[in-house]
């Protein structure tokens, strides 16, 4: 099966938050609206995996203050001026694994990042994808401050807050 990967528009969002749906537990899942606002913010660091004309994956980034990760469920607005990038959302279909697709589209959404300016990331790993987002170089930083890991475990028990510097980027 091949892929055609292509930056997120607004009428594909329906579809992403199907697919949230169908590979993330409730705690994780957003409706369209919320998810919009982290395409409103950039565009370009959003990026779809289709095949067929049907949404297989998808990625949703954004520039964001470093472990600062917004609450899940939240809009958001325009971030203050930074240098970092935040992994809202990686989605991989279950027909679309094993395929590359994520990979795939964090090195496009990574290559908008640093178009933008963008030298560092975070995100917080979820549902055991900590080893998926290791291999591509990112690690768990030593000391969180306490109120980073409050925030962190808000996202779920075994929730990973990782960092990377975008040079170091193994997509």
């Amino acid at each position: 099966m091949t892929a055609d990967l292509r930056p997120l528009k607004p009428a594909d969002l329906a579809a992403a938050a199907a697919l949230q749906d169908a590979v993330y537990l409730p705690l994780y899942r957003e409706p369209a609206e919320i998810l919009v606002s982290r395409l409103e913010i950039a565009p370009t660091c959003c990026w779809g995996a289709f095949g067929d004309d049907r949404l297989m994956a998808y990625v949703l980034s954004h520039p964001w203050p470093a472990a600062a990760p917004p609450a899940i469920g939240t809009a958001l607005g325009a971030p203050p001026p930074g240098d970092n990038w935040f992994v809202h959302d990686l989605a991989i279909g279950e027909a679309a694994r094993g395929l590359g697709l994520g990979r795939a589209l964090v090195r496009r959404a990574a290559d908008a990042a640093l178009a933008l300016g963008l030298v560092r990331g975070d995100l917080i790993a979820v549902q055991g994808a900590g080893g998926f987002w290791a291999r591509m170089g990112y690690a768990d930083p030593p000391d969180l401050p306490a109120a980073l890991a409050a925030k962190v475990a808000g996202y779920g028990p075994d929730a990973r807050y990782m960092t990377v510097r975008l040079a170091d980027l193994k997509a």
